[in-house]
């Protein structure tokens, strides 16, 4: 049955819930805050969402795209002394990121003092218990909700439009309490990019057969789905204007909209499954499965059937967007509301839950069972908007608990460090790649952390380490970041069956040291740092790196262990200039010549890289960037979008490759070489058309999702497949990431075997963890210049290779021949792949075919495998 409910329709709402339940409701927290609300508007005086855009969101076939949010968010400013409107920045597509800032008219008068009370809690420094307790006592508590950034869950961007509108219409007193209490900043979305595609694409098929078909693009451009995994790397846009606004608005509780509850719940919340990190304070943990309790009983109360917790959802990889914040002690969480498609209803058969749910019982954290029914997105949106004004419920029940303990996660981790250690980590500046040093030194001053260089050479647990060195003091409020991103993870014991297999597969990635994945050599200072190396340190605020040409000559050498060094290459290609690749005193290098000398220079600086002029150019080819064609199918690969982003930020020349371009033939009339992204076999061939494989959606009920239209339907089919084979064979190079290898294989038949096909965790298991791998040295030498002789991959369910008979080319690199090649993460029965190929250059006809049975460039983070692509990609 229906658990549609209308905040302007309370008299029926109450009805509908009587009728629901079959008995009288019990009167909840927030009962007569959701259903007074309407009833007590000041019409005359603030405008509801139909009389600015001519409907309601939580109607069924209707959704608000960003504009329409912005402009009712403004109608309320214009009208209401108790909302002000600011803008964060500009999202990838040039859309300005807007929030909302709610509450009483007094709070907002000292807004800017209340989030540096905020930020100074958070920080703890400078302060003694007794002020910290003051400030909390005097301050007002903020609360960051937004509208989601996975705009495929349309509900989360729906709901900040009605949690506005009720805060700021309703009279009832438990509002009016929050107002007072509470300061909310309230985003629209945090992805207005994507809510814009995806409402576009269901206004245009709504009431015909594409109606809840899937969009065959990504809805954030590069990332989609992965823009709540960039929350440390802070590659995209978005991530960075959402970071740098949380961290000036020091939100104490950081609460974000998500859409795909385990089926047949209707909202998870906190607690979440272990694991947990150890790295976050236990207060924030706390917190959070408080507030989720708080929720939990704040359904029951209301009658609402459906919340669980725990099911799922950890807190192991800290990348999370909407996650990363509690390393800054700001209670950081998501909810999770039952999906269908878009603002489509759908009736669900209990009949047709899962095994596991069809006998209905309740179970600790799952109360209240869900007995199927009609499930509407305006019932999506309520359950949100009743775990958002729980969440401020909270929020003005313990507002000063919340902030005092904010001041004590601070004041705990510095203590932790400074009794325990590590005591600081220290990246050397003699690096095999000093512009990645570089780059992880201003990831973490993104996150706030405060990074030291020495002005001299010194030593630290006896090395000496040259000045220059950056050094991370870890007696800081945020170093738990620190030690999550630089320390090796090892997945607890006691979370382990007998086997040694997680009992639960983790929710994400099992390893992800960042160290590691960039190719920076960086250590744990396991003894206190002395007053002299401590005087010997100086703060940064910005990475400085050796940029630009020294000595004379009209040569310009650069080496090719510098990542930075290719977007130089292809800056020198671009313009005109002339550029090989030999070595330099055995070191890969390019040798840049033809052009001005200032002109280098000016490139060497923009891509912060040190070049050497000189006199000769060594006899070698001419290099010539290669036609690069990156095949984009429509059933939409995150893993291509990541690969597009990372050839833009080195500016490789990219055309893109859809079905019917492969289709065609001919493909070597439009490039040179052809990279497939981590997609399998049916993925590649069949496209949406494949048969379903993904569990998660398997288990929905029965409901229905649409096929998308004819021109989206397919892979490359049969013509693609053949198309292929003649571009490899008259000369083409083809390029393939992970599964991509093993659809490679069979597309082309290639005399190579993927040893982990089919095999079960009993022969091999990894779930995205770092390996070490060994490079052949008798292997060809341009596919590996300027690669670490051990590089770090990250594997996840991807392929290892051994070669059949009639195999010619070369073994890249393999997994050690003997022990475990684990470096972070779990791994099981590494012999399985112990002296397997991991990556492996095949001949076929006139051309080559690259295997990497790893992502080289996974999430824009292994940026220590990079060079595997980038080899690939000159003539």
């Amino acid at each position: 049955m229906s658990l549609t409910h209308k905040l302007g329709q309370a008299k029926t709402h109450a009805a509908r819930q009587v009728s629901r339940t079959q008995h009288g409701v019990k009167v909840g927290l927030l009962t007569l805050a959701l259903a007074a609300s309407s009833c007590q508007l000041l019409a005359a005086e603030l405008p509801t969402p139909k009389d600015i855009l001519g409907h309601t969101p939580g109607e069924d076939f209707y959704l608000a795209n960003y504009e329409d949010s912005l402009s009712y968010f403004h109608a309320l400013a214009a009208k209401s002394d108790k909302i002000k409107m600011f803008k964060a920045g500009q999202s990838t597509h040039g859309k300005t990121l807007e929030f909302a800032v709610i509450s009483s008219p007094e709070n907002l008068a000292k807004w800017e003092e209340y989030k540096a009370i905020s930020l100074k809690l958070a920080d703890s420094r400078g302060l003694t218990d007794a002020e910290a307790r003051k400030l909390a006592k005097e301050s007002k508590i903020i609360v960051h909700i937004d509208g989601g950034m996975h705009s495929s869950e349309v509900a989360d961007h729906q709901l900040p439009i009605r949690l506005a509108h009720t805060m700021l219409t309703s009279k009832d007193p438990k509002i009016a309490e929050y107002l007072d209490k509470v300061i909310l900043v309230l985003w629209p979305t945090l992805n207005p990019d994507g809510q814009d595609m995806v409402v576009d694409w269901y206004r245009s098929n709504v009431g015909g057969p594409h109606e809840t078909s899937p969009m065959p693009w990504l809805y954030q451009e590069y990332v989609g789905h992965d823009n709540n995994r960039d929350g440390y790397m802070l590659n995209m846009k978005e991530s960075q204007v959402v970071t740098a606004a949380v961290q000036e608005n020091a939100p104490a509780i950081f609460y974000a909209q998500h859409q795909k509850a385990p089926f047949p719940a209707r909202i998870w919340v906190p607690p979440f499954s272990d694991p947990i990190s150890q790295n976050i304070d236990p207060m924030m943990r706390n917190w959070t499965s408080l507030i989720g309790m708080h929720m939990i009983g704040e359904f029951e109360s209301q009658q609402l059937p459906g919340a669980i917790a725990q099911a799922r959802f950890d807190n192991w990889y800290p990348g999370f967007l909407d996650y990363t914040h509690v390393f800054r002690h700001t209670i950081s969480y998501f909810t999770e509301v039952a999906l269908h498609e878009y603002a489509t209803p759908w009736t669900y058969d209990p009949a047709k839950f899962p095994d596991n749910r069809k006998d209905l019982k309740p179970q600790i954290m799952y109360p209240s069972p869900w007995k199927g029914g009609k499930w509407t997105i305006d019932d999506a949106i309520h359950y949100m908007e009743v775990a958002s004004l729980s969440t401020l419920d909270t929020a003005a029940r313990y507002s000063e608990q919340i902030q005092y303990d904010r001041y004590q996660a601070g004041r705990d981790t510095i203590a932790r460090y400074k009794n325990e250690g590590p005591y600081a980590y220290v990246i050397s500046a003699t690096q095999h790649d000093l512009s990645e040093a570089g780059a992880l030194v201003n990831i973490l001053l993104q996150q706030q952390i405060e990074v030291y260089q020495l002005q001299k050479n010194t030593e630290l647990n006896g090395k000496r380490y040259p000045a220059d060195s950056w050094v991370i003091p870890m007696d800081q409020p945020y170093a738990g970041l620190v030690q999550e991103l630089f320390e090796k993870q090892q997945y607890p014991a006691s979370f382990l069956d007998k086997n040694g297999l997680p009992e639960n597969l983790p929710y994400d990635t099992t390893g992800w040291t960042l160290p590691l994945q960039m190719g920076v050599e960086a250590a744990a200072v396991t003894e206190p740092l002395s007053k002299s190396q401590k005087s010997r340190l100086k703060a940064i605020t910005a990475v400085s790196l050796p940029a630009g040409v020294t000595g004379r000559g009209d040569v310009f050498v650069v080496s090719q262990s510098e990542n930075a060094a290719y977007k130089l290459a292809n800056l020198a290609l671009a313009n005109g200039a002339t550029v090989v690749q030999a070595d330099n005193d055995k070191d890969p290098s390019f040798f840049i010549s033809d052009v001005d000398k200032s002109k280098v220079d000016g490139w060497a600086k923009q891509v912060a890289v040190a070049v050497k002029a000189t006199s000769k150019v060594p006899k070698a080819d001419k290099l010539t960037a290669a036609r690069v064609g990156l095949y984009r199918p429509w059933k939409p690969s995150m893993d291509e979008g990541w690969t597009r982003w990372l050839m833009e930020q080195y500016q490789f020349p990219l055309t893109t490759l859809h079905n019917a371009d492969v289709k065609a033939g001919n493909l070597a009339d439009k490039v040179d070489v052809i990279i497939l992204p981590d997609i399998n076999l049916s993925w590649l061939m069949d496209g949406f058309s494949g048969k379903a494989d993904d569990a998660w959606w398997a288990r929905n009920g029965g409901a229905k999702i649409d096929a998308v239209p004819a021109k989206y339907q397919g892979g490359i089919g049969a013509d693609g497949a053949q198309a292929l084979r003649d571009f490899v064979a008259r000369g083409g190079r083809l390029v393939a990431f992970n599964n991509a290898s093993s659809a490679a294989i069979k597309v082309l038949g290639l005399p190579v075997t993927n040893v982990l096909e089919g095999v079960g965790s009993d022969v091999f298991y990894c779930s995205g963890a770092l390996l070490q791998l060994e490079l052949n040295k008798q292997a060809d030498s341009t596919a590996l210049a300027g690669l670490a002789a051990s590089p770090v991959a990250m594997f996840s369910h991807g392929p290892a290779f051994t070669t059949l008979p009639g195999f010619e080319g070369d073994i890249l690199a393999s997994y050690p021949k003997e022990g475990n090649p684990l470096l972070s993460g779990v791994l099981l029965h590494p012999e399985a792949i112990n002296g397997k190929a991991a990556a492996v250059k095949v001949k076929y006809g006139k051309g080559e075919v690259y295997l990497y049975g790893f992502q080289p460039q996974w999430r824009g983070q292994s940026h220590g495998t990079y060079k595997f692509v980038f080899n690939a990609l000159y003539r």
